[in-house]
């Protein structure tokens, strides 16, 4: 929305649905990765490294990217990541389990 919408107030709200999904990833992620606690510590020190890596290095090269590109072309590289990872988490999935749906 932020990216191929011309409309300021869409765009408003794709800034505020991205601010929301950015800002529940890094905790979910922790909370999966701490989920079996033979590995928990590994599996977390290993997210918060991607997470903080991802933190500080992905705001410059947006930009630079964005000197050479535009900032909204520069955004699309997000766009294409995002997907990726949508795509790979199934991989994250062990295998054999299903989520079973809570008992009432």
């Amino acid at each position: 929305m932020v990216i191929f919408v011309p409309v300021l107030w869409i765009s408003l709200i794709g800034v505020v649905l991205w601010g929301l999904g950015a800002s529940l990833g890094f905790p979910v992620g922790m909370s999966a990765a701490a989920d079996d606690p033979r590995t928990a510590a590994a599996r977390v020190s290993a997210v918060a490294t991607i997470g903080y890596f991802a933190f500080l290095v992905g705001p410059p090269v947006i930009g630079f990217l964005g000197d050479h590109v535009g900032l909204l072309h520069a955004l699309t590289v997000v766009l294409v990541l995002v997907a990726v990872a949508g795509f790979a988490s199934g991989a994250a999935r062990e295998k054999g389990s299903r989520v079973k749906a809570p008992v009432a």
